[in-house]
Order: structure tokens, then sequence, then C-alpha cells
């Protein structure tokens, strides 16, 4: 049987997704576990294919493998450090998760009073398809891409959303933070134009920790969800501790620490 599967992890403990010789990443730990559990022979023989290479320090919730396996891989890679099975399903031999219909990034910024309606007109003329050179690390690849859509929602932490079918290297970094650069006054709609033309710019780029890739979409693929233990676990945590540190009630708490006087 081919499974699909969706990964999510904590790219802080990670070099990236990739397998790189001699460094930590998803992918290797990934292969490590199902290589040292014998569910899978070999990475050729499995067929292990991935959706997105995300980079060092990135997080997901929804990247996707695929491997061949005669038993079920999920049970074998519940329990992982800081990788997690959000879902899987059954697919058909063929099934290539490259071979996806749209990708979603959100990108998490702190609001310091910027203009969200300025940065949401910016975001609009970044949708469709431009020369999105000014906006990327270049490498050999067409920096030409066709953005489907970027959601920008105001609050005390901004969430943009990015939607399309492939990105560029820190592409959606350099977008963020351009339009970072736009909601604090620091550039305007018509630079925005000029490097959506071609010219050259530098907006900077945001770091990778504030990134997530949130979802990798396939037409007529449905993945059956899975809520990991550690996350549940985790959310708990921090909403006890915050509750804990923020609630005045707590000031007279059970055994608060007595003056040394």
């Amino acid at each position: 049987m081919r499974y699909a599967i969706k990964i999510g992890y904590d790219g802080s403990h990670f070099n990236g997704f990739a397998l790189q010789p001699n460094k930590k990443t998803v992918e290797g730990e990934i292969l490590k576990r199902l290589l040292k559990t014998r569910i899978i022979k070999g990475r050729r023989e499995s067929r292990f294919q991935y959706a997105a290479r995300t980079d060092k320090g990135v997080h997901a919730i929804g990247n996707v493998i695929a491997i061949d396996v005669k038993a079920n891989p999920i049970k074998v890679l519940n329990g992982m450090e800081n990788i997690w099975v959000t879902g899987y399903t059954i697919v058909n031999k063929k099934f290539n998760p490259r071979h996806c219909t749209q990708k979603i990034y959100r990108y998490y910024l702190f609001n310091q009073g910027y203009d969200i309606d300025a940065m949401k007109n910016a975001a609009k003329l970044m949708e469709g398809e431009h020369d999105f050179s000014a906006f990327a690390r270049k490498d050999k690849r067409n920096t030409v891409r066709r953005i489907d859509k970027i959601e920008v929602y105001g609050g005390k932490i901004i969430k943009i959303d990015f939607y399309a079918l492939s990105f560029l290297w820190n592409q959606v970094r350099r977008m963020a933070a351009a339009l970072r650069a736009i909601g604090e006054g620091e550039a305007n709609l018509e630079e925005i134009e000029k490097a959506l033309n071609g010219e050259p710019a530098n907006f900077g780029v945001e770091k990778a920790g504030n990134l997530v890739l949130m979802d990798v979409l396939y037409e007529n693929v449905e993945f059956k969800g899975v809520m990991p233990v550690e996350i549940e676990i985790k959310k708990e945590i921090y909403k006890d501790a915050f509750d804990y540190l923020f609630n005045a009630s707590n000031s007279r708490h059970v055994g608060e620490p007595r003056s040394m006087e």
C-alpha cells in the first residue's frame, strides 16, 4: 500500500526538512525511524517522496510525505521528538506529494501599530503572476511565479496567509518583510510594483521561526486528521502557564513565597 502522511514539526530543532549530510533534518529523522523499525528497506524501495522542502527553522503542520509499505506506518511515526503525524490516507501507486494543487503558508508578525489596510493593498499587488526575483534568494530556477491569494488578518498578532502552487527560496519570508515595510510606512506601493516588474529591491527577510507550512492540497485526496498527543499536552502547558502568570488571583495562592525579612 502507498500511504500519504501529513507531517508537522517544530523547525527550530532541525536544519530544514530535506536530507543533508551530517545534519539533523526532518526527512533524515523520519527515514531513520522507518529504517530502524524495518517498515521500509530503503528510501528508493519505498519510493519515499515529500511535498515541500522547508528551510532551516521553518515549522509545518501540514507537509506531506508518501511511502510504499506493507504495514501501518502511523504507529511507527507516532512518538517522534518534535515531529508529528497530523493526518494520513491511502493513495494510489502513482501518487507523488509534489504534484499538489496548492501550498498554504502562514507568517506571524507582532503588530506594532502597522497600517493593516496598506498591507492588504500591497498584498493584492503581489497576487497573480510576476517576476519575484526581488522577493527570493536566487538559484537556477525561473523566478516567475503565480501567487493565487494573500490574506492579511489584523490583530495583536498579524497573520498573513500565502496561497500558491509553488514558491521560490525564501520567497514567503521576503514578501512578509515587504508587507511589514509597507505597514511601517518604510516602503510604498510604487516600490512594490517596481519590484514585481523585475526591478532590483531589497525589503529584507523575516525570521524563519514565525513561518508555518499550514497545508498542502490535492485534488480528490482527503486526509483523516490526527491530533498528536504531544501537541495536546503542549497546548495545555502553555495555557496553564500563562493563566498562572497573568491571573490576579494567583497573587494569593497557597504556598506563596514568604518575605525573607
